[in-house]
């Protein structure tokens, strides 16, 4: 590859999940050589397409062989067109000098994993490499038995801006990021191990694997939030015209944090919209990229790469600015109901195409590299002693002067690590590998021991919301043995020592007894088991699912039950992470229910779990603040959405937070939290007040919703007014006051259409391609509570972009005066549509008075909330619009069967006249003008007579045959009173 060439990208749609299934979902991609094609399905936009170097379909087309999902077409890619395409480059590239780059980039169980690391027979990139890697090495060592080939194994993880060593066992503490002029920025005290074969690295990343399961359940964290780098260094020292030649090359493959954390990067795709508050890493990634970006498009303004805004970017600077060849695979979901994710991640991909990087050989004589590094370490020693300090060996060009004591503390870690490297490098090979050899065995030692203790003796093992950190905590109950769980600051010590959030000291006692397991819930403790929260004693089964605190969550596994319930034919069901959330949610599989419920209640499995977490962080702080689940009815949509309330007891305020919001403010909490635990009181600092940062505080004189209000529109499909006084609803369901509401089809020249008027509409598809005008009041609110003001209404009609709102009042009894003419012209199917299924949705909303606790109160947030904190427990409050909506459509149901019952009398009317002047003679035509023209609507009606004027024309009994017709009208009149009783029976 030559100089400044360009970051190759490749982007790979995977098939369907089951989620995906049950919802129904649409495929809305398609592929053609290296472009991908998205169409939004739901929203009518225009396709979008984007060109990448490769473009692999992996959603059909295979067929599984042994194990192996094999290419059943052309287009279809496997696993090794993937190597084929991606890692022999990274191959080649990493055997002759360069440093290399992978990066796996999408949302949470867009199949990165699978692409990267893959399962079974199907091996991703990282595995075939390596196992290429390793088979190259020995056939040249054969070549040239001289040279001598090593290989390194690092794998870290980024977790809220702080960097951890994988690698490191039980001692989890966060490194410090340094820089040098000559190896840019590096991670202190990052443990490189020696590996001499693919099975070693699978084993380290075994370990780091387990490491990682420790650490989320201890800070509430999953794959999808942290970053994880695994790093390989492939040194070659061979012998080239009497010297040694050391030729060194550094492998970077990424797993990033899900991409749904940073939502729709809108238009340009050069920022990460909700990046910037959910996730800083991916913000800062995403900054860098789209600067890179601008930088490879040349110009005379220099760019400023902001590589030091994150952990990330910093530790991946010569990845993707530096001296790195750079590979990006974007795994992709084809689902619609993923649209908006999958579309944000194209976008990122397609900024990332566009940035270069220029790649030299890392190639120097060792000797020489040995002596340099003695040389800056005795200019290092000199400096520390002498106090003659040149700020420029550790400041970077872009940073402001720093204080003598970080110089001091910068050149001390550069000393550290220069003797660190001068040793590793002085020292043989082979001893290191050796060293490293037998710790990998004793670990293969005792993974082999669990692995038969755990087809004999009883024990639980953990669940977590990333498939590949299940099963890697394990702790067994040995026969007659009593195992106290707890935090590590009990006395006497707990047997088995859990940490995170709502762990008590003394939490429970499992014992294992005559073949069965026996758990004692200490009082308070917080216990989940199957879904339920228990207390006092209880027989553990098999396949139960155990919560301990908020967040260790455990399945239980007996293996006499297990083998007993096998001989007698019982499978047991698998229950998932989020299969068990669910469960404690108290929501059902949600097989039958429609898309909208099946967000509805995947967004509650979500949201629940992070509700008990802040709610254990907030009375561990002690914010007064509690957070519950609410839904309430969506915009435009006869379907609901989850939101979070909160509560703060110190003002007696509360606020609705969206999705986003909450999930922002809970990574900030998370920080917060974090800090608290490792005993940093700068998470004290942190001012309560409206612009403070801390996400435990709302701004007081933010709006807020009083309550809502829903009216059906259907209506004005048949040009009826609509008159209510409609209670206003709150997130919990408690009335709010009443809110007038009016609306009346108008003519063109904006006078109200009436009765007089008798246009009558029996069926609302004949408006389509005639204009429609309506008008909306807004006239008054009644008894809005005293603890509200600057109250105002606010709403959005069909495709409007933004909301429509009243003008401010306050008072318990404000008064709005609010008219707006709305139209649609002309009627289309859609809004026929939108009139049919959906109902308006207004919210009323107004500024809170704060009422402060009471002077001397010293309750605990714990105390405050209670018995309410329980998850079981979290009130799921619903605001349901149906009721109203019932009675809009009641009544419009009653006018149209009072307007037919007029219609029917007016045309037996007709008929009396027609039968008592027998004189007068009515022509078939005259009859069938007068019915068309009186019972315009009744299409009933008219469709009869015409059908039997022929018969009765032979049988010249007009009058008789008509009557039929009329009669046949009362079914009409029958329809619209059973419409009537059912209404009224569901109300």
């Amino acid at each position: 590859m030559a100089e400044g060439e360009a970051v190759k990208v490749a982007v790979r749609v995977r098939p369907f999940n089951g989620r995906e299934i049950n919802m129904n979902a649409k495929v809305c991609m398609r592929m053609e050589g290296a472009t991908t094609y998205i169409s939004d399905l739901d929203g009518g936009d225009e396709e979008k397409f984007f060109t990448f170097d490769y473009s692999y379909w992996s959603y059909d087309g295979f067929e599984d062989i042994d194990g192996y999902l094999t290419p059943s077409n052309d287009q279809y890619a496997d696993q090794k067109k993937v190597f084929d395409d991606v890692g022999v480059g990274i191959r080649d590239n990493s055997w002759n000098g360069f440093n290399c780059s992978l990066f796996a980039y999408g949302q949470t169980g867009s199949g990165k994993s699978y692409s990267i690391i893959g399962y079974g027979p199907n091996k991703g990139v990282v595995p075939l490499y390596c196992e290429d890697l390793f088979i190259k090495m020995a056939e040249l060592q054969k070549v040239n038995p001289d040279n001598e080939y090593q290989v390194a194994f690092s794998m870290l993880e980024i977790y809220n801006e702080s960097v951890f060593d994988l690698l490191a066992g039980k001692q989890r503490k966060a490194l410090k990021i340094r820089q040098s002029k000559q190896r840019g920025f590096f991670v202190q005290g990052l443990k490189k191990t020696p590996v001499g074969s693919y099975i070693e690295i699978e084993e380290r990343m075994a370990e780091g694997t387990a490491n990682r399961t420790v650490a989320s359940t201890k800070m509430n964290a999953t794959s999808s939030r942290a970053h994880t780098v695994v790093e390989l260094t492939l040194i070659q020292k061979i012998k080239q015209d009497g010297a040694n030649m050391t030729k060194t090359s550094v492998v970077n493959l990424v797993d990033l944090a899900g991409s749904e954390r940073a939502g729709s990067t809108g238009a340009t795709g050069a920022t990460l919209k909700q990046g910037a508050a959910i996730n800083k890493s991916l913000s800062a990634l995403g900054n860098v990229i789209a600067a890179l970006a601008k930088e490879s498009e040349g110009g005379r303004t220099k760019v400023v790469i902001p590589f030091r805004d994150s952990s990330l970017t910093m530790i991946l600077k010569n990845a993707l600015g530096g001296n790195s060849k750079t590979v990006m695979i974007a795994a992709l979901s084809p689902a619609s109901v993923n649209y908006e994710e999958t579309l944000s991640t194209l976008r990122f991909a397609d900024r990332a195409k566009q940035i270069k990087t220029k790649a030299t050989v890392n190639e120097s004589p060792t000797d020489k590299l040995i002596r340099e590094l003695k040389e800056e370490n005795d200019k290092l020693k000199q400096m520390l002693e002498g106090g003659v300090i040149d700020k420029s060996m550790v400041k970077d060009d872009d940073e402001e002067d720093i204080s003598d004591e970080e110089v001091q503390a910068r050149l001390q870690a550069l000393m550290d690590e220069s003797n660190a490297e001068k040793a590793s490098m002085e020292q043989e090979w082979k001893d290191k590998l050796e060293e490293a050899q037998k710790a990998i065995e004793a670990l293969k030692e005792e993974q082999s021991r669990k692995q038969e203790m755990m087809k004999t003796i009883p024990h639980i093992t953990n669940l977590n919301g990333d498939e590949q950190l299940c099963g890697m905590i394990v702790y067994f109950f040995e026969d007659g043995k009593e195992n106290k769980v707890g935090t590590k600051d009990s006395d006497p010590p707990n047997d088995i020592v859990l940490s995170g959030l709502e762990i008590e000291s003394s939490h429970c006692l499992i014992t294992h007894s005559a073949a069965k397991l026996l758990m004692v819930v200490a009082d308070e403790a917080r216990v989940y088991v199957n879904g339920e929260y228990v207390s006092g004693k209880l027989e553990l089964m098999h396949g139960d699912r155990l919560l301990l605190g908020a967040n260790n969550l455990f399945t239980v596994v007996n293996p006499a039950e297990r083998e007993a319930a096998e001989k007698a034919g019982i499978e047991y069901f698998k229950f998932t992470y989020h299969d068990a959330m669910s469960e404690i949610q108290n929501l059902g599989s949600g097989d039958d229910a429609q898309k909208g419920e099946e967000l509805l209640q995947e967004d509650i499995a979500v949201l629940g779990p992070m509700i008990g977490e802040v709610n254990a962080m907030s009375c561990a702080m002690n914010k007064k603040v509690k957070f519950d689940i609410v839904i309430m009815p969506e915009e435009g949509k006869r379907r609901k959405k989850a939101m979070v309330s909160m509560f703060s007891y110190l003002t007696s305020c509360s606020y609705l937070l969206s999705r986003e919001d909450f999930i922002s403010r809970k990574y900030k909490m998370e920080e917060m939290y974090q800090q608290f635990v490792e005993g940093d009181e700068s998470w004290e600092s942190v001012p309560a007040s409206p612009q403070s940062e801390d996400p435990f505080v709302e701004d007081e004189n933010k709006e807020t919703t009083i309550g809502t209000v829903s009216i059906s529109l259907k209506s004005l499909g048949y040009l009826f007014e609509q008159e209510q006084m409609l209670t206003i609803t709150n997130y919990q369901g408690a009335a709010k006051g009443e809110l007038r509401v009016e609306y009346y089809p108008v003519k063109e020249d904006g006078s109200i259409i009436t009765e007089e008027d008798d246009i009558f509409v029996d069926d609302p598809d004949t408006l389509v391609g005639q204009p429609l005008r309506f008008s909306l009041k807004i006239p008054y609110a009644r008894g809005i509570p005293k603890r509200f003001e600057n109250v105002f209404c606010r709403y959005r009609f069909f495709l409007d972009t933004d909301t429509t709102s009243t003008g401010q009042v306050t008072g318990q009894n404000p008064e709005f005066g609010f008219s707006q003419t709305h139209s649609c012209t002309p009627v289309t199917d859609q809004f026929i549509d939108y009139l049919e299924k959906t109902s308006l949705v207004i919210e009323v909303v107004g500024t809170q008075i704060p009422t402060p606790m009471k002077a001397g109160d010293e309750r605990t947030t714990k105390q405050l909330m209670a018995s309410n904190f329980s998850l079981n427990q979290t009130q799921l409050a619903l605001m349901d619009p149906e009721k109203q909506i019932i009675m809009g459509e009641l009544q419009s149901t009653q006018r149209r069967a009072k307007k037919q019952q007029n219609k029917l009398i007016k045309v037996q009317e007709l008929l009396d006249a027609a039968n008592d002047n027998e004189s007068e003679t009515i022509s078939v035509a005259d009859l069938q003008k007068i019915l068309e023209s009186n019972a315009d609507s009744m299409g009933i009606c008219v469709a009869v007579f015409k059908m039997k004027v022929s018969k009765a024309r032979e049988e010249g009994n007009l009058f008789k045959t008509t009557a039929k017709a009329v009669k046949t009208n009362e079914d009409v009149k029958e329809v619209a009173d059973q419409t009537k009783s059912k209404a009224c029976t569901i109300l």
